[in-house]
């Protein structure tokens, strides 16, 4: 074979990046789509059966917090240690082991006799979690045509309000009737469909190319649409460590390099502050429905149904402008947004009932800015693929930190008399997160192929 044929023949990942996008990504989208639903179903259980588990073992707030947190505690450990067994195992095993264990110990949750034992089936099941959306969105970012990857990665989450409501609803018609403990009996079933359909999806044709599995690679670009039919089509010496076995520690160490430490360290930042916003947010929007503003537990989950009603078409608005809008420029407006609800709801408290359903409004427009926010895909775009499962996994987890730590300090405000603090401490999160964009994570890499952008 001539220099000039060896020449023109494209890498595995200038394949996957000029792909048509085809029915070939269904099953792929599926299986992804359904982990951010079920995430985010498992998570407002858990926030809607908190009045009803404090009331039952007569706990305060500052306990509710613990127990609200404690998946988000375990999510931290299991991001950091699948993205690992990802990076070196692959995307698709991981994606399938996940959504196993937590199907088991949102199950068990349900037998808990003990708000401690509670906390540890709660801790065991955040644990497989913290896989599924750094995991997936990785997956996402590699399997994606480079012209549709923004709009791919965004539409994940458009699942998340629905995973939100599907619980609200559930939650509004079992807990009046057979309590609490149902909801997590209800909870296993979205895990085994999900466990289902994962089974069924393609290994990463990135990573198995970067693992020097070539005739794999190029089965599983089949899959998704390709029309090389060997080895031989493809240019094998695009990886140029193809196969190479690395430590964790090695791994680890290229996220500090000089070349992608800024990054590491703007999106792990960034991360604890969205997480903390966002699940802080979550877990205690029905208790301070209730307890705060007095509503009553129906009509308190009414409003949930509504706010993240309003989450889908603010993560709509995202997925139609992600192709579109520069990453940063959409994270700033969504982060200001934030900011500017977050002080007037603090404002509002406290004026009394004529003012309730302008504190509702208020935390539609909140709502509806964080589901714009386009820091998950961003962080997914910014790393090559060798640590790509890494990277997103590492900054997940310094996020959940985040996420686990606010429901603690947001309990303690409330208990404390303090509920305009929750949302003091909102608003200040939100503009640290608009500094870091500036100052810190400034690469734009919408509309870049994941080879530029972790190469430059």
């Amino acid at each position: 074979m001539t220099v000039e044929a060896r020449a023109v023949k494209p890498a595995i990942g200038h394949v996957i990046d000029e792909l048509p996008f085809s029915r070939k990504y269904y099953i792929a989208l599926a299986a992804t789509m359904l982990a951010f639903m079920f995430d985010a179903f498992d998570t407002q259980i858990m926030a809607l059966a908190l009045p009803s588990v404090l009331g039952e073992w007569n706990l305060s707030p500052l306990v509710g917090g613990i127990i609200g947190s404690a998946a988000l505690w375990g999510m931290a450990v299991g991001a950091l240690t699948f993205g690992f067994v990802s990076d070196i195992y692959g995307r698709r095993i991981v994606m399938v082991i996940t959504v196993l264990g937590i199907g088991v110990f949102t199950g068990l949750s349900a037998f808990s006799t003990s708000f401690e034992m509670l906390i540890a089936f709660r801790f065991i099941s955040g644990i497989f979690m913290g896989a599924l959306i750094p995991i997936d969105l990785a997956y996402i970012a590699e399997i994606a045509p480079k012209r549709r990857r923004g709009l791919l990665m965004a539409s994940l989450g458009l699942t998340w309000p629905i995973g939100t409501i599907l619980a609200a609803l559930c939650a509004g018609a079992i807990i009046p009737t057979v309590g609490w403990r149902w909801l997590f009996v209800v909870g296993i079933i979205p895990a085994f469909i999900a466990l289902y359909i994962r089974s069924k999806v393609p290994e990463s044709p990135r990573w198995l190319a970067k693992k020097g599995r070539y005739a794999e690679a190029v089965v599983a670009a089949q899959r998704l649409g390709a029309t090389i039919t060997s080895v031989d089509d493809i240019d094998t010496s695009a990886e140029s460590n193809a196969g190479e076995k690395r430590s964790p520690l090695s791994s680890f160490k290229i996220l500090f390099k000089p070349l992608y430490a800024q990054r590491t360290l703007g999106a792990s930042i960034a991360f604890f502050l969205y997480q903390a916003a966002t699940y802080g947010w979550s877990v205690w929007v029905p208790s301070i429905l209730v307890m705060v503003l007095g509503y009553p537990i129906q009509s308190a989950i009414g409003a949930v149904i509504l706010i993240y009603t309003v989450s889908i078409g603010g993560r709509l608005f995202f997925t139609l402008t992600a192709d579109r809008l520069p990453r940063r420029l959409a994270f700033i407006m969504a982060y200001s947004l934030m900011a500017i609800a977050a002080m007037t709801m603090s404002s509002l408290l406290g004026l009394g009932p004529e003012s309730v359903w302008i504190f509702l409004l208020v935390m539609l427009v909140y709502q509806f800015a964080l589901d714009t926010n386009p820091l998950q895909v961003w962080v997914a775009e910014l790393f090559p693929t060798e640590v790509r499962g890494l990277a997103t996994s590492f900054a997940s987890t310094v996020g959940r930190i985040g996420a686990a730590t606010a429901p603690i300090v947001f309990g303690a405000l409330m208990g404390a008399g303090l509920t305009n603090w929750v949302f003091y401490v909102i608003a200040g999160m939100s503009v640290a997160s608009i500094l870091v964009a500036v100052f810190i994570l400034k690469t734009e890499t919408a509309g870049r192929s994941l080879a530029d952008v972790g190469a430059v």
